[in-house]
């Protein structure tokens, strides 16, 4: 009977020593799918990103969804794919983007304009690090996509 006893423990290691073994494996599994999915982070990418971004300070003043909207989510993609030495600026100017436009999209169109403005006022201890922010990504987009996103000197944002 003592050897049934061993024989019975063996199998019972063996078993759960497969099964933490499965589970392992499905975990490493699991972690290379997610990390596929994650964009790449690359100059090609970002300057595709803001190509598509690239009038979103017109889109802004006009507030016209059609443009803006993808626009804004061109930006919040170029956040995703920026190399490490630009990625800072671009994610500030995306997440000060995303912002104002979560409290212009709960607004009713015709307080639209209103509740931007408001919003750039309750901001403004902001803008001078977004100006410096916008500043950075459109020098950068200049000098590695040989992409103007605008003037400078009047916009902070791409």
């Amino acid at each position: 009977m003592a050897g049934d006893d061993d024989t019975g423990r063996r199998r019972r290691l063996t078993i759960i020593t497969a099964l933490v073994a499965v589970i392992l494996m499905a975990v490493a599994g699991g972690i290379v799918v997610m990390r596929s999915r994650q964009p790449a982070r690359s100059t090609a990418a970002l300057c595709a990103q803001l190509d598509q971004a690239k009038n979103l300070d017109n889109a802004l003043t006009s507030l016209d969804p059609a443009t803006l909207d993808p626009q804004v989510r061109a930006l919040g993609r170029a956040a995703q794919v920026a190399p490490k030495e630009i990625s800072g600026p671009v994610s500030e100017l995306s997440r000060f983007v995303g912002s104002l436009l979560d409290e212009v999209d709960a607004a009713p169109a015709s307080e639209r304009r209103r509740v931007l403005a408001d919003a750039l006022a309750q901001r403004q201890a902001e803008v001078d690090g977004i100006t410096a922010a916008g500043r950075q990504v459109q020098d950068w987009a200049a000098a590695n996509c040989d992409l103007e996103l605008g003037d400078a000197t009047t916009s902070s944002l791409p």
